[in-house]
């Protein structure tokens, strides 16, 4: 009988023994592995159980596969892999009850379909026989320990004695993963996170020539930070597929569990589509809110990724089950595998497709058809955000600051330019992108904010602790004023003087909108908002601390624009408003009231921001009164892990501040709006904290270490407390409650 093997799976770093480890003739090879060397003072060469140690002392376990050998006539897959801790240790001592395999085989898509994988390990599900793909537990077959860390496991069948597997082919791509489940047994209650290693070779040998590498890891834990389902075990998008795939569907609806339909309804919100889960828990994922536009494929489908090389199968392989989880037909009944948008609107003649044949006559990325409104329905045209394009077109610039001096008069000079066109100047003044103001599409506002140490805004008279705000669009109806200074240069006078007493630095921004005619509909365009730091003693000027990096956010927001598309894509400037000293007090009109209620909320950024991100850990939405007297009630889950800190926050800019160093937090504005003296304010530390942390344990160790939750305000908005807050004593950095330490950051799996 004749023996196909490969050593052509990604073989990652490791430590020295690992790499000798993962040479094609090691584990799992017909001949002999040789004897284990002497110990020697530095160590052994090669695994053995003098440097290994017992899996159940490692915090992560790292799987590999060095091998996967099958014979001709597709008999019972023999996987060789070995596992290492965190430290690059041996381990050893995994049971078999605590590890599982997954083996599948892909095949080229047929009738212009997309490859598929299709697991050869089945199990029954709501009455349906062989309905999911299934991962097999090491006591079905032949587990060997053999005791230096490597280990070898046989399937309990033949690949050709698996029914409702795929009919087993040496030429094809086949895929073997892992998971191991530590939460059961010997280690329970610590679940031990472990790698999938999937491990993709030919059984006849050489390299795979087919592959199906779509979606990076990397790309879902922007978001997700370290995404995993089924219970802390499965990891690896290479490795959900392989059971996620169009031949396993969920028995008690019918509906497929194929990734690609999965994945798109969930994140569409498709309120009709249900799985049935572990202990028959009905999962939907109606309430499910994707942060950006979802027309966005390339956050997921990133083509510039090397790691993905079938990446662009998103507009090249068009296909009715990926493209029918977003364009169906509300009115028929639903089945998540082949309910396709045949008759909403999308192809108004109702045609019958009997296969994807079609797909890329119309959609592919040589079609030429055109939709009824005379665009190209190729899908990246289809999908091309009209408003994200038009945005191109427009830069804000600050250009000049005179007058920021204590006791000055600012003068602002700015320019709004055209990248796409030379960085050609907008005349603001007639210019059609700047005059529709009546419709509140046209906005541009110059702000003043004091100072970079804690924005408090006190003298700016725009209260409660705004900034200085003018509007330069002088158009009928607009209301503004600006001085155009030839060169495209336009300049605001500030109608507020800068306080004798003023101290530190100001920061000078720009925000608003153009309005660009859309699809005959005049638009409001999000443009990022630029921000200049002028000193009004500090010289130099002292930039704010910036604790966040506006990158991190756009990984899960692709751009994030607030209020309208007014502030775009600048924390810095976001800042400036939601300030300690800011709370929603002049929004808290009718219909606001009614629903809220009268006593206003904090909107300082440190507060709001872990407030709302935080839902889904202390059950109490973030409810804030907006523009025109709206309310807002955040109550989203979170799709990434409220332990990991720099999942927002710049490395180490999450720790305790020092007392004294930043402003309390006003919880309840007093009657005067424009002073913080007779405020009700959190202390800093505290009040950050406590956004999460809601307990009455949690809330009673902060006042017992300094924090005070009903301290006032002095005129200068320092902290009147009755205690100075010691939490950088236990939870600095290297103290014995590290916030790095204690909420486990860096230790995610990816």
């Amino acid at each position: 009988m004749a023996s196909f093997k490969n050593c052509s799976g990604r073989i990652a770093a490791l430590t020295l023994f690992s790499l000798i480890l993962a040479g094609c003739g090691g584990v799992g090879d017909s001949g002999s592995r040789g004897s284990v060397g002497p110990a020697g003072p530095d160590g052994p060469t090669g695994p053995s159980t003098g440097n290994s140690i017992p899996v159940t002392s490692a915090e992560k376990i790292n799987v590999q596969i060095s091998d996967v050998s099958i014979s001709a006539d597709g008999g019972a897959p023999v996987v060789s892999f070995y596992l290492t801790s965190e430290l690059g240790q041996g381990l050893v001592g995994l049971p078999a009850a605590n590890i599982r395999f997954v083996i599948a085989q892909l095949t080229q898509g047929t009738s212009g379909g997309s490859s598929e994988w299709q697991s050869y390990v089945t199990r029954d599900d709501g009455g349906v026989a062989d309905a999911q793909a299934n991962a097999e537990t090491a006591t079905a077959g032949t587990y060997v320990d053999n005791g230096d860390s490597t280990y070898t496991y046989t399937f309990a069948n033949a690949l050709t004695g698996y029914p409702a597997g795929p009919t087993f082919d040496a030429t094809r791509t086949h895929r073997v993963g892992i998971e191991i489940r530590t939460n059961s047994g010997g280690f329970w209650p610590v679940n031990i996170p472990a790698s999938n290693a999937p491990y993709d070779f030919m059984p006849a040998g050489a390299a795979p020539v087919l592959t199906r590498l779509i979606v990076d890891n990397d790309t879902c834990n922007a978001c997700h930070d370290n995404l995993e389902a089924h219970g802390e075990a499965r990891f690896d998008v290479e490795y959900c597929v392989q059971c996620h795939n169009p031949s396993s569907i969920d028995g008690n609806t019918g509906n497929t569990v194929d990734m690609k339909v999965l994945i798109h309804n969930i994140h569409s919100a498709r309120s009709d589509y249900q799985i049935v889960g572990y202990g028959d828990f009905v999962h939907d994922w109606a309430d499910v809110v994707f942060p950006q536009d979802i027309r966005n494929c390339q956050t997921c489908h990133d083509e510039s990724d090397a790691n993905t090389p079938q990446a662009s199968n998103w507009r090249l392989v068009p296909n009715r089950a990926a493209c029918g989880t977003c364009h169906y037909d509300d009115g028929d009944a639903v089945n998540g595998q082949n309910d396709y948008a045949i008759d909403a609107g999308i192809h108004p003649l109702e045609m019958t497709f009997t296969d994807d044949m079609q797909c890329v006559d119309c959609h592919g990325p040589d079609a030429t058809v055109l939709s009824s409104d005379g665009r190209l329905v190729q899908i990246p045209v289809a999908h091309a955000i009209s408003e994200d394009i038009a945005a191109e077109a427009f830069q804000f610039n600050i250009t000049g600051v005179s007058g920021i001096g204590q006791g000055g008069t600012p003068v602002i000079r700015f320019s709004v330019t055209d990248p796409t066109n030379g960085d050609a100047p907008y005349d603001i003044h007639t210019d059609p992108a700047f005059i529709e103001c009546a419709t509140r599409t046209s906005r541009l506002a110059i702000s003043i904010a004091w100072d970079t140490d804690d924005y408090t805004n006190t003298g700016t008279g725009n209260a409660p602790a705004q900034p200085i705000s003018m509007n330069p669009l002088t158009a009928p109806g607009c209301g503004g004023a600006s001085t155009n200074e030839g060169g495209g240069e336009f300049s605001v006078t500030s109608q507020t003087q800068v306080p004798m007493t003023q101290t530190g630095t100001a920061a000078v921004t720009i925000d608003g909108h153009p309005s660009v005619v859309i699809d005959g509909t005049p638009t409001s365009i999000a443009v990022t908002s630029p921000v200049f730091y002028a000193g009004i003693t500090d010289l130099p000027a002292v930039p704010r601390r910036n604790a966040v990096a506006i990158e991190k956010c756009d990984d899960c927001h692709n751009q994030l624009s607030m209020h309208g598309n007014n502030r775009t894509d600048n924390v810095e400037v976001c800042v400036t408003c939601h300030n300690p000293n800011a709370t929603d007090i002049n929004r808290r009109g009718v219909p606001c009231t009614d629903t809220l209620g009268a006593d206003d909320a904090p909107i300082d950024m440190k507060v709001m921001i872990h407030a709302l991100h935080g839902y889904s850990k202390t059950l109490t939405p973030y409810e804030v009164c907006g523009f025109g007297n709206r309310p807002h009630t955040f109550d989203f889950t979170y799709p990434g892990r409220l332990n990991n800190c720099e999942g927002c926050h710049n490395p180490g800019a999450y720790y305790p501040v020092q007392p004294g160093a930043i402003l309390a937090t006003t919880i309840d504005a007093g009657a005067d709006t424009t002073s913080p003296t007779d405020d009700t304010a959190v202390s800093p530390n505290a009040a950050v904290c406590s956004a999460c942390h809601v307990s009455n344990d949690a809330k009673q160790h902060m006042i017992g270490n300094g924090g005070d939750f009903a301290a006032g305000k002095a005129a200068d908005s320092s902290i009147i407390s009755s205690g100075i807050e010691s939490c950088v004593v236990c939870h600095g950095p290297g103290r014995v409650s590290d916030v790095e330490e204690v909420h486990g950051i860096g230790t995610f799996l990816n």
